[in-house]
């Protein structure tokens, strides 16, 4: 495979006022011979299974990767046929991701927190249904289905199952049931090695071959930007994860980082202690929440400075055990003059 086909992007990444520049994203990946298109998912203009079949229609030989959606946001007869009409339509193979989501938005709109039963339990009625089973009077975490589960076709190629974690119990199981393990966005190779082994040695102990588990990385890349660019791409990208309660620790935790650095942010007067809408904040704003982080934090959990920098950045996830690094915070137009480096460096 070349260096092209094992990068991703990431479509319409954050808060967005309009779909619409999914076309063009889509269309600028495949010409530069990306291997995948992740679809960024949010209740509002980016629905996870309308953009999919969008980006089928033209990814090419690109893979469709919903990134992520949740296992208890839809039935599991119509979560089933997301994966299996994907499943005809993406000439370059469809997965279906899924994952926690934060759990401020699920008790916000009254709706269970799904857990590690239930994302256990969803892997294995998905499967099922997929492989052409009919899944009878199913009662389980995912939930209680008295009558038949069955998608009545068979399909051409099934689709495979990947899982969004940060902690480590959520690795080990997307080892245990899923396909595919995607990590989330700032970490670092060594965090890349630790979580990637983990992973693959709870694969092991499931009795399913450790290798078959493709493990993604979500690369936040700034190539060739401005400063402002970068305090936007970066700083602000980190920042919003870092101040959400769990989130940072497991970040921190999975990369050997000092968890002094996030008590300080978070006391920061900038954030005050508060949950803060970053992408509100003005550029010195950003600039004195990037001196809080170690320089070695910026550098080693996003790809930033010269496209060779850049490249640099992304062999190392490679090097480290990620088999296809997401770019994440950049359109496949910004990150041309990086793929034009990898392909003219050495392997």
């Amino acid at each position: 495979m070349s260096i092209a086909g094992k990068l991703a992007f990431y479509a319409l990444p954050g808060h967005v006022e309009s779909a619409a520049p999914l076309r063009q994203e889509v269309a600028d990946g495949a010409a530069l011979g990306l291997g995948a298109v992740l679809l960024s998912e949010r209740l509002n203009v980016k629905e996870g299974a309308a953009l999919c079949g969008y980006a089928a229609a033209l990814a090419g030989d690109m893979e469709v990767v919903a990134g992520l959606t949740y296992p208890h946001t839809r039935h599991p007869m119509d979560l089933a046929a997301f994966g299996g009409t994907m499943a005809h339509l993406a000439t370059g193979g469809f997965t279906l991701g899924l994952g926690r989501g934060v759990n401020h938005n699920w008790d916000t709109w009254g709706m269970p927190r799904p857990g590690m039963a239930m994302l256990e339990d969803a892997a294995h009625v998905l499967r099922r249904m997929w492989n052409g089973e009919a899944v009878v009077d199913h009662d389980g975490p995912l939930g209680r289905f008295p009558g038949t589960l069955s998608l009545g076709v068979e399909l051409p190629v099934i689709p495979r199952l990947a899982l969004g974690a940060l902690g480590p119990k959520t690795q080990q199981l997307a080892g245990r049931a899923y396909d595919d393990l995607i990590l989330h966005s700032h970490w670092t190779p060594e965090g890349v090695a630790r979580s990637t082994a983990l992973a693959r040695r709870a694969a092991e102990e499931a009795g399913r071959d450790p290798e078959a588990l493709r493990i993604w990385t979500l690369l936040v890349t700034a190539c060739d930007m401005s400063e402002e660019d970068v305090l936007q791409r970066v700083v602000r990208r980190m920042t919003t994860y870092m101040q959400w309660p769990g989130y940072g620790e497991l970040i921190v935790e999975a990369n050997g980082w000092d968890p002094g650095v996030l008590k300080r942010l978070r006391e920061h007067p900038v954030l005050d202690g508060r949950m803060a809408d970053v992408t509100r904040f003005t550029t010195d704003e950003l600039r004195a929440l990037r001196d809080v982080y170690p320089e070695e934090w910026l550098r080693d959990g996003a790809a930033t400075g010269t496209p060779e920098q850049c490249a640099r950045s992304v062999r190392a996830q490679l090097d480290a055990g990620a088999d296809r690094v997401v770019l994440h915070g950049s359109s496949p137009a910004e990150v041309t003059s990086l793929v034009h480096a990898l392909e003219g460096a050495p392997a």
